[in-house]
Order: structure tokens, then C-alpha cells, then sequence
């Protein structure tokens, strides 16, 4: 562990907390900071204690009758709500767990912390069986000097916009209590296996030779202990450093598991993020498949394979070849905004059938509300084995059916971060007499959909100084001349 704090005091040279200075945002779904210098102790203990306030203030809504609480399955506060605590496997992230169920106890509600490290999912799967709220220490796909601190309701998944800006009002409000009680654990991943098991035909992928790589995360050992044989894992122990590999399952950080599928001969390689709710996968080939394949390969094996029917939701900056299916099968389809909260609201209100994001991220109709990397592994394990198909051969199958995808994305440096607003408007000015755009699409960034669907995204940070941008096309070729003219575009109006 010296290893890991020498890294953070690296990157952090100030180790004392910030004086006077209010440091936490919450954004997504939670709050990220970087250990010792915005994620303290005391910060973490002020983020807890006004996720207990707005708990409290729900509860007492509830209790006199004024008007319905915003949280989905209120409990009355005398009967103490509760909340489930997990972590996953991040320097001190054990420890910051701990923390937060103290503030919140010390609050006169119960809190209990996971007895192990945990994943994401898990913790949203306890929070919909126990009627609870949850808090999930974690910075997911994150360099190791981050940590971070999402926020789970008690349907299962992700914390609502509304509702992470009722919280946010509590910041800094009131003092932080905290007591000395000793904190119960509760064993949530043997539930968490079981509603695996129910969900995914397991017996009819123990044939397969798989690959696992949990990237160090706490997803580490949890798909082995169900499929048991012919499994062969990487980097499944804990290391805070995580091999100086950031845990996010895309291509330039899968080396080593491109490499293992081919040595074994394996069916197929999957990787899981730092809290396992996102999922990379390698075919038979050793080749890596991009999002833009694995969503629609998902989406076809559920309407062919198990005969499911449903609206299909899809973050801005996922591809066309799941749009096409839907309208090959006669099925809904809708793009939201990035970010699987937006999702999630959907799959709540709506009869979805299967939502997914960019970034690796998949829910589908029977389970939770919620991205989870090692369902969807087990999913696409069953659709080898349904099919008795290898991975590389149904990834051309679907791209003979629906045409050819390749995804890119570049994220590009700039001075300083832009307005969103403003960013959107210089770019329809300036796109605005180009020839060959089909639509242009601006509820996030903006998405330039040209002739056969081929399309570039372009998404300013607003908090960064970076500039994200996306494109799909039939060819390689276009695909990177669809980057260069977005390179372009940033030169001409951030320059």
C-alpha cells in the first residue's frame, strides 16, 4: 500500500484538506475526487451527511403526510431507513465505506457496509431487495489516484438527476456527525450470484474456454466461482495500482487479454471495469469488439434467440446497427443523452427491452435497471453456446445482415473547457452549407448523421478542457476522414 499512496502524493503534492473551500460536485451519479486532496475523509464525511439530511427531510415528508416523498419506496423514519454500503477494490476505499456508515448511523439511520468488496450492481441488487438507498465506494474505470462515491435508490440503479440536486442542496448545511458505534456487514454478492443464476442458462456455457480479466476490480472471482471449469483468469487480486493500467475494458488497455484468448484457444475474453458494471469483450480472433458490435449482438441474440420483444434505448453515441435492427424487428427505438441515468429513467417507465451506452455499459428487460458486466458476459456466453456459433463468425453474420460498423473515438485537448450551448450553435453555423448531412441531432453535443448513416459526434466536457468525438462509418477510411473534419471544426472555432 506505500506503493499506492507514494503514487497519489505524486500527483497530489498538498496533502492538507482545503481550507474554506467548498470541492464537491456531485455529477452523474456521484461524486469523483482525487484521494487526499478533494477525496478526504472529511470531504467523504460531508458528501455522507448530506446524503442522510436529504434522507431524513424525505422521511419526515413521508411520516406528517405534506406531500409524497421523491424517494420511489419511502419508509417511515421511525422505522429507521436504511442504507447499504459496498466498496470496490481502490486504495482505502474499505475504509471510506466505513466512514460513510458511520455519518449515516450517527444520523439515527441504519447502515450496514458490505462485508466484502463489492461491484456496482450488487449493491443496486441489495438496494431493490431491502427497500433501501445505497452508496457505492468507487471511481469505476478511473486512474488509481481517484476514488469516488455513486448513489443507488432503491429501485435498483442509478440515482436520478432530480434527485442528486436535492442532495446537493444539503452540502455544507449542517455539521458532520459521526459516531463510535460498531458497523454491521451483510453478505451481498452470494444474492447477487443467485440472481445471476436466475437470469442466464449457465449449464449451457460450461463447455466454453473463457478468458476473464476483472482489471483488478472488485468483479474479481465472482464469474469464475459460477462457471467454475475451463476458465482462465488475469489480474482477478486486489492491486490499488492496478497493474498501471487504468480498470476501463476498452482496446488499448486489453493487451494481455488479447493475448491470453489466443494462447488458450479461448471461446471468447471479457474484461470488467473497477466496479464491473461495464464489460469489453475480445472475440476468438483476438480481435477487440467495439460497443457499436457488442450492443447489437446483444440486442439480436434477445429477439432471436430468447424471443423478447421491447423499445430499445441507446446513449447519442452508440451506433446505427441497433437502430436498424429495430426497425428490421418492428420495434421502438430512442437515443437519449449520455450517461446510463437517462437510460435507467426509461427502463423504469417503459417496457425497454434493452438500453446500453458507449462506454460499455448494458441493462436488458428481467434484471435490474442497471449496467452490469459480468450479466451481459454470462449473456453472450449463453449466445455461443445457443447458437454453437463462434463470437467471430456471428460478428459477421450481423454485419452481412446490417451492415459493416467502425467506431473510433478521439478525445481532443483544448486551452479551456467550452460552453456547450455555444459550442453546439458555432458548429451548426458552421456545418450549415455542407453537403451530404441526412440530420443533425443537438440534445447532447452535437451528432452529424451523413449519407448511409454514417455519423460523427461532437461532445465538449463542459467541465474540461477536452473536446470528445465519435464517428461510425461502412470503412475505416471514413471513419478517421469523419475525425479529421472534427479536428478541423476544433481548430476553426476553439483556435
Amino acid at each position: 500500500m506505500l506503493s499506492v499512496w507514494k503514487t497519489i502524493m505524486a500527483v497530489n503534492t498538498r496533502t492538507q484538506e482545503h481550507k474554506n473551500t467548498r470541492t464537491i460536485r456531485f455529477g452523474t451519479d456521484g461524486w469523483r475526487g482525487i484521494i487526499a486532496k478533494d477525496f478526504t475523509f472529511k470531504n467523504v464525511g460531508i458528501a455522507a451527511q448530506a446524503i442522510a439530511d436529504y434522507i431524513k427531510s424525505e422521511s419526515r415528508k413521508w411520516e406528517v403526510g405534506s406531500r409524497k416523498s421523491e424517494i420511489l419506496h419511502p419508509i417511515p423514519y421511525s422505522l429507521h431507513p436504511a442504507v447499504i454500503v459496498g466498496y470496490d477494490n481502490r486504495f482505502l476505499s474499505d475504509k471510506f465505506a466505513l466512514h460513510v456508515a458511520k455519518v449515516i448511523s450517527a444520523n439515527e439511520i441504519s447502515a450496514v457496509v458490505s462485508s466484502v468488496a463489492a461491484t456496482s450492481p450488487s449493491v443496486s441488487l441489495y438496494c431493490k431487495k431491502n427497500d433501501c438507498l445505497g452508496v457505492m465506494l468507487t471511481a469505476s474505470h478511473n486512474p488509481p489516484v481517484w476514488n469516488g462515491l455513486k448513489i443507488k435508490l432503491q429501485y435498483g440503479g442509478s440515482v436520478s438527476e432530480k434527485i442528486i440536486k436535492k442532495i446537493s442542496a444539503y452540502l455544507y448545511k449542517n455539521e458532520v456527525k459521526i459516531t463510535n458505534d460498531e458497523i454491521k456487514t451483510a453478505d451481498i454478492i452470494s444474492d447477487y450470484k443467485k440472481y445471476l443464476k436466475s437470469l442466464v442458462k449457465l449449464n449451457t456455457a460450461s463447455g466454453l474456454k473463457i478468458v476473464i480479466d476483472s482489471m483488478h476490480g472488485s468483479g474479481a472471482g465472482i464469474f469464475e466461482q459460477l462457471l467454475k471449469k475451463n476458465v482462465v483468469a488475469i489480474h482477478n487480486n486486489r492491486a490499488p495500482l492496478f497493474s498501471n493500467i487504468n480498470p476501463e475494458p476498452i482496446e488499448k488497455n486489453l493487451a494481455e487479454l488479447k493475448k491470453a484468448v489466443l494462447k488458450n484457444r479461448s471461446a471468447v475474453g471479457f474484461a470488467f471495469d473497477g466496479d464491473a458494471d461495464r464489460l469489453g469483450v475480445i472475440d476468438d480472433k483476438g480481435r477487440y469488439l467495439s460497443p457499436h458490435i457488442v450492443f447489437p449482438l446483444i440486442l439480436l441474440y434477445l429477439l432471436e434467440g430468447r424471443k423478447m420483444k421491447g423499445k430499445v434505448v441507446q446513449a447519442i453515441s452508440l451506433g446505427y446497427l441497433s437502430e436498424r435492427i429495430a426497425g428490421k424487428f418492428n420495434i421502438p427505438f430512442e437515443e437519449v443523452p449520455v450517461g446510463f441515468k437517462y437510460i435507467c429513467e426509461k427502463m423504469l417507465t417503459e417496457n425497454v427491452l434493452l438500453g446500453g451506452e458507449e462506454s460499455g455499459g448494458y441493462g436488458w428487460c428481467g434484471g435490474l435497471p442497471e449496467r452490469d458486466g459480468i450479466l451481459n458476459a454470462l449473456l453472450i456466453c449463453e449466445m455461443l453456446s445457443k447458437t454453437k456459433k463462434k463470437l467471430s463468425e456471428l460478428v459477421d453474420d450481423l454485419q452481412k445482415r446490417f451492415g459493416k460498423s467502425y467506431y473510433k473515438r478521439i478525445d481532443i485537448k483544448l486551452k479551456q473547457p467550452v460552453d456547450k450551448v455555444d459550442f453546439t450553435n458555432h458548429v451548426k453555423n458552421f456545418i450549415s452549407k455542407k453537403k451530404g448531412i441526412k440530420e443533425v441531432r443537438t440534445y447532447d453535443g452535437i451528432k452529424i448523421i451523413f449519407e448511409n448513416d454514417n455519423w460523427l459526434l461532437l461532445r465538449p466536457s463542459g467541465t474540461e478542457p477536452v473536446l470528445r468525438t465519435y464517428s461510425e462509418t461502412d470503412s475505416i477510411a471514413k471513419t478517421n476522414k469523419l475525425l479529421d473534419f472534427a479536428e478541423k471544426i476544433c481548430f476553426n472555432l476553439v483556435k
